[in-house]
């Protein structure tokens, strides 16, 4: 899974190391989205009323609020993978979160639905990694539909700042200093989108296929060309007797178009 994202790696880094944004001053959601997970200790050192905070990662997370106005701090969201792919080597089996005065507060959600949809980010929330919300995102979500769920979950609130980056979250995360970008006031804010997705991705077991077109035959390539024919049946394929790796799915529609698209068998 880490050789795919290899390549936005670079992009992610690019997008993440011009200096910190505040989106809005008079906000109060602080956003943090990764790939690896880690160790996310936030220190909230700002009088920031009502403060809320989301979070989202493909890998498991130790989130702890911490600093002057962590009381401040009225909800923590989780939205993410969850995988336990186990990166960051944080020796647990679950996203965990702490400092805060308990479960009327802490929220973990495991994959949910998107609210905004966009070609180039997944159909649920899993992960983010770079500030792009025009370039495909490689499984992950573009930081538009990041910031859409969480506004969406924590209604009538505003967007303070929205920290996006690749790696393991280590070293301490200050309010303060706000995040690295703010795309729902400079890029897209709405996309109606009728392409053909395929989910989850990585998978191990069922893949599933959306489409507004007629679907006459679906096959995989490995990454030696060799073909892989599928069983397809109501929307799902079933993977599991694939070996691991990168496959390449093409999809035939009932007009002889051939959609391509990508996903690990992990």
């Amino acid at each position: 899974m880490k050789k795919i994202y290899s390549m936005l790696f670079s992009l992610a880094f690019v997008c993440c190391s011009f200096a910190q944004t505040i989106c809005n001053s008079a906000g109060n959601l602080m956003i943090f989205s990764n790939y690896d997970g880690g160790a996310l200790t936030i220190n909230v050192d700002v009088n920031i009323p009502n403060l809320k905070i989301g979070v989202c990662s493909y890998e498991f997370v130790q989130i702890n609020i911490t600093g002057l106005f962590a009381n401040n701090v009225t909800a923590v969201t989780y939205a993410g993978y969850n995988s336990n792919n186990n990166h960051c080597s944080l020796g647990v089996t679950f996203t965990s979160i702490s400092g805060t005065s308990g479960s009327s507060i802490d929220t973990i959600l495991i994959s949910p639905p998107v609210t905004l949809t966009n070609p180039n980010g997944y159909s649920s929330v899993i992960c983010g990694l770079s500030c792009s919300t025009t370039t495909d995102q490689g499984g992950c979500n573009t930081v538009d539909q990041i910031e859409a769920y969480f506004l969406n979950a924590f209604s009538g609130s505003t967007l303070y700042a929205h920290k996006v980056q690749y790696d393991c979250w280590t070293n301490a995360q200050t309010i303060s200093n706000g995040g690295t970008c703010c795309p729902l006031t400079t890029g897209i804010t709405s996309i109606e989108s009728r392409e053909t997705t395929v989910y989850p991705n990585p998978v191990s077991e069922k893949l599933f296929v959306e489409s507004p077109e007629i679907i006459k035959n679906i096959h995989a390539v490995d990454c030696l060309g060799r073909v892989v024919d599928l069983n397809f049946s109501s929307g799902t394929i079933d993977i599991s007797a694939l070996s691991k790796g990168l496959y390449f799915l093409n999809v035939t529609t009932e007009d002889n178009k051939i959609i391509k698209k990508k996903f690990v068998k992990q």
